[in-house]
């Protein structure tokens, strides 16, 4: 990706791109494509707190000054509460994303390139100043911005902060807060000239939607200054460790990291140019830890969900063969079990579970079922069963949160004032909207059970595969009398005691794209066609049809409406599960073929908008798309590659008979 003055120096345009560097141990890079730092989480190397479940603004920025001669020329920009100071936005030429941020500078007839990566496996930035042509030599001085605050926070000059600045032979280090990473930066040569100043009320635009108004001050310890002759390099190491300077060679570090980041991981060819860069994307998300998948679901928002978790699983299972991981991470997330359920926050790390969620445990069912249709692996789920077994017989026995089976075998969860949904909706006084028998809960549901009366059969284990065979029957039985809408084509979005809710929601795909669908051919093919004409855009499915009373239109929104999310909203990452349903009823593969390279080719391109590379976990619309949720989302693009895999390998299961 690649943009130009007519961007560069357009003070509106800019600020609509981002880029992103991440490594597989949670540290990222990140600020606009001129190097202003638009939201507090900005920051050019921040990483994980060794405590807590926070990010760490170590150092947040760079300000350059050029000096040709004796004239000066500030490159960076700053947004202050008046104004943005300095105006180095209007000699940058060129932004470049390939592989890692590039800043490009042309001041009088003299051209600078920046050049910016983290490594793979250290919290270290590597950053590189170049003289690209001949001519007149130039000074370069380089003022650093210390944060050393978590990235959801902010600074104000304090006293009791450490301005010491520790200079070594080739490094600088500060440790300005107690249990706060140390910053060290290496150089080669030029000097570092230490001062203790302070810049106040630095603004960030991205902020307003999410905090409201808010400045910062940030501290500089004083600056390093070099010369730069014609093709001159000068190179910064920044990490939060002590570390062996001579080591440090930019060229060879640079050369294993492209090499790395381009190296293959996921079986599959990708179909577009767009995939392979949301494919490398999504690799630098996954770490391998104790033989466990890790997953970053966010950088930027510290987001711990066990659904978005499991919704990574299947895609990566069939496209790296990683069973063994897959197994250990599972019988992980099965060792937080309580009472039949999962807690919603995982990975969890130092945090406590939580358990408020009524679906999450029926979900790894349902994906243990993914997994053993692909590897046949009895063998496992043997080993794994009776913790199952466990979860259906205490979800049906009854449970908390007023999660019990009902007679008529369904499921019902929650109460006017307790919330188990994946949707927490509530009404205008303040009560749960979604309590009682929820739609996808009972899609959920009695997959579980055919998927228990399967595994329990395979294992010769028979009065269980009756036991969960007949209870089965019962929902199937009662789903279709009581969910399949008389009023159209729909199945009710819940029901409770005199309350049957017709809302047309996201969650209408469930049924259809479960391993064991709940209706026919027929009216799965109809009810497919209405999603696709109420739900259905190009970046993905609307959480409620533009037809019901509740649908929120983007001139109804308020900066702080979180209904939004659920009432209307576009969730990217629903795409595989249009794409699993529309495989079962579809009438030809060539018009799903046709589909992917065509319509849905506006979410591919989200990675050139927002944050570079990435999909946001939700749109809405008004004059121009706006992200909501997290907006560097790795569900987001683990969601299109599993699609594109499934489209192109063609190797999903058909329906169950019925």
């Amino acid at each position: 990706m690649e943009f130009h003055k007519d961007v560069l120096h357009n003070f509106s345009e800019f600020q609509r791109y981002e880029w992103l560097e991440s490594n597989a141990l949670g540290a990222y890079s990140s600020s606009s494509i001129i190097g202003m730092n638009l939201r507090r989480e900005h920051g050019l190397l921040v990483v994980p707190h060794h405590r807590e479940n926070k990010k760490v603004v170590t150092l947040a920025k760079f300000e350059e000054t050029i000096f040709i001669e004796n004239r000066l020329f500030e490159i960076s920009s700053n947004q202050y509460e008046d104004n943005v100071y300095p105006h180095g936005y209007q000699y940058q030429e060129k932004f470049i994303l390939n592989p890692f941020p590039t800043f490009v500078y042309k001041i009088e007839d003299r051209k600078i390139r920046k050049t910016l990566f983290l490594l793979e496996n250290r919290n270290l930035l590597a950053v590189r100043y170049e003289l690209m042509n001949q001519g007149r030599p130039v000074t370069l001085v380089i003022k650093p911005f210390i944060a050393v605050r978590f990235n959801d926070q902010l600074n104000t000059e304090i006293q009791g902060l450490n301005t010491d600045t520790y200079l070594g032979e080739s490094f600088v280090r500060w440790a300005p807060r107690p249990d706060m990473p140390e910053l060290y930066v290496y150089f080669g040569k030029g000097e570092f000239i230490t001062a203790t100043l302070w810049y106040h009320g630095f603004i960030y635009p991205r902020d307003m939607n999410k905090y409201g108004v808010s400045k910062e001050d940030l501290f500089n310890p004083g600056f390093f200054q070099v010369e730069l002759k014609p093709y001159e390099k000068f190179d910064l190491f920044v990490s939060t460790e002590d570390t062996d300077f001579l080591r440090l060679d930019f060229e060879e570090l640079y050369y294993h990291e492209n090499k790395r980041r381009h190296a293959g991981l996921f079986n599959f060819t990708k179909t577009s140019p767009l995939l392979t860069t949301i494919s490398m994307n999504f690799k630098r998300r996954l770490s391998f830890n104790n033989d466990k998948i890790d997953i970053n679901l966010s950088l930027l928002n510290n987001m711990r969900n066990m659904r978005f978790f499991l919704f990574h699983l299947p895609f990566l299972f069939e496209t790296t063969e990683s069973s063994s991981l897959f197994k250990n991470t599972i019988n992980e997330i099965l060792e937080y079990v309580d009472s039949g359920l999962l807690p919603s926050n995982f990975p969890l790390k130092n945090d406590k579970p939580i358990y408020n969620q009524a679906d999450l445990s029926l979900w790894l069912i349902y994906i243990l079922y993914l997994y053993y249709k692909k590897f046949d692996d009895l063998e496992y789920i043997e080993s794994i069963y009776e913790r199952l077994r466990l979860i259906i017989d205490t979800l049906s026995k009854g449970t908390t949160f007023n999660i019990y089976q009902d007679k008529d075998g369904l499921l019902f969860v929650g109460d006017r004032t307790i919330n188990v949904s994946w949707m927490p909706l509530k009404n205008d006084r303040g009560e749960v909207l979604r309590y009682g028998k929820l739609l996808e809960v009972n899609a959920l549901w009695y997959n579980a059970l055919r998927i228990m009366a399967e595994f329990s059969d395979r294992l010769k284990k028979r009065r269980y595969a009756s036991k969960y065979n007949k209870i089965a029957k019962s929902v199937e039985e009662n789903f279709k009398k009581k969910f399949i809408s008389t009023k159209g084509i729909a199945f009710y979005d819940f029901i409770h005691q005199d309350t049957i809710n017709d809302d047309f929601r996201i969650n209408q795909i469930i049924p259809l794209a479960m391993a064991f669908p709940l209706c026919d051919q027929e009216l799965g093919g109809k009810l497919l066609k209405r999603i696709e004409e109420e739900l259905l855009t190009p970046y993905g499915l609307r959480s409620q049809s533009i037809y019901d009373h509740g649908y929120r239109r983007s001139k109804e929104i308020g900066i702080e409406d979180k209904n939004e999310y659920y009432s209307g909203a576009v969730w990217p990452w629903t795409i595989t599960l249009f794409i699993i349903a529309k495989m079962r009823y579809a009438k030809n593969r060539e018009e799903l073929i046709g589909l992917w390279k065509n319509y849905f080719r506006p979410l591919l391109e989200l990675i050139e908008e927002g944050i570079l590379g990435y999909i946001p976990e939700a749109l809405h619309f008004n004059d121009r798309l706006n992200p909501l949720g997290s907006e560097d989302f790795s569900l987001g693009l683990a969601a299109v590659l599993w699609a594109d895999y499934l489209i192109g390998n063609d190797t999903y299961f058909s329906p169950q008979s019925q």
